[in-house]
């Protein structure tokens, strides 16, 4: 069965992003299993165990790229994927990567070239994740197959089975993040072939439930909106204008505090993730501008000109970086 995924238009700018996919993944419980195909080289490869590294997934050519920061360079790649989407790092410095069309989770450590875990999310489409800085615990935004509804997964150490959590209404799970003391917010939206609204929703740290929450303006963009916590707030990229959108989150309401103007950029493409280094922080953002997408790197949370742009990736979805202590 083929499927179109996201159809996105930015003020004259097309931005397609289409997954096909093959016939419905068979059901199947969560949980590790051996990793096969994901290989490109030795666990033990690591490039540098000293260096920063921003990994880009290319969900059109099947790979994830690893980019020295601060230089720029590439320096490596992952392959062996079906179709890798949203990536996140937790706080050992391993990445896990979605595999949308395998229903994987694949983990690696910094700098490695082979998986050191798979988990099987099989029922769903995996598409974006976080990790709670708190427990470890990984989060995994799902997109719906043949259920009626999508799901958040989280598995508990980020290994098992899933515990998954649903919202009626909810048709898919786009994105998820954490913030500093465990509580998961998400980006979901209500649509059947392409018409709906973007839901936001939290799971409160200790909670069995998943609860609206209100966002003071409401973000309006008819597609769904890339979250991450940037320490102080939750931050929300608009997919419809060049901007991040700040908001204090006070009980299950978010009041926007500031908008972070991206300038070049018509739109943000998936996950983001911002870095701190002191009192400074940094953006690295995929983004739609000038008919090109690139990962713009911007000053956070000043936005303004790029301090340069990455064109590794053919089309980037997501980008994480892993930073060794």
């Amino acid at each position: 069965m083929w499927q179109r995924w996201k159809n996105r238009a930015h003020n004259g700018l097309v931005s397609t992003l289409t997954i096909f996919v093959t016939a419905a993944i068979s059901s199947g419980c969560g949980g590790s299993r051996p990793v096969s195909g994901a290989s490109v080289g030795p666990s033990s490869a690591i490039l540098r165990k000293d260096q920063s590294l921003l990994y880009v997934s290319d969900p059109k050519a099947g790979d994830v790229y690893m980019i020295a920061l601060p230089s720029g360079r590439l320096v490596g790649k992952l392959a062996g994927f079906s179709h890798p989407n949203g990536d996140c790092v937790d706080q050992h410095e391993n990445v896990f990567v979605d595999d949308s069309e395998a229903g994987q989770v694949r983990g690696y450590a910094h700098g490695a070239r082979s998986a050191f875990r798979v988990l099987n999310d099989a029922s769903w489409y995996p598409n974006a994740c976080s990790v709670d800085p708190t427990t470890g615990n990984l989060a995994v935004c799902n997109v719906r197959t043949t259920q009626a509804e999508g799901s958040i997964a989280v598995y508990l150490n980020a290994k098992g089975a899933a515990q998954y959590y649903k919202y009626s209404g909810a048709a898919n799970f786009w994105y998820c993040a954490y913030d500093s003391d465990g509580n998961l917010f998400a980006n979901a939206i209500s649509y059947d072939e392409g018409s709906g609204s973007n839901i936001f929703l939290e799971l409160p740290k200790g909670h069995a439930k998943l609860r609206p929450l209100s966002l003071r303006p409401a973000v309006t963009d008819e597609a769904s909106s890339p979250l991450f916590w940037d320490g102080k707030h939750l931050a929300i990229a608009s997919t419809s204008s060049g901007a991040i959108y700040q908001y204090k989150i006070s009980g299950n309401t978010g009041t926007r505090v500031a908008v972070v103007r991206l300038d070049d950029s018509n739109a943000a493409l998936g996950p983001f993730w911002i870095t701190s280094n002191g009192n400074a922080q940094t953006l690295y953002a995929p983004i739609a501008g000038d008919r090109i997408e690139s990962v713009g790197v911007y000053r956070y949370p000043a936005g303004g000109k790029r301090l340069q742009n990455l064109y590794d990736a053919p089309l980037p979805f997501a980008a994480a970086v892993s930073m060794p202590k």
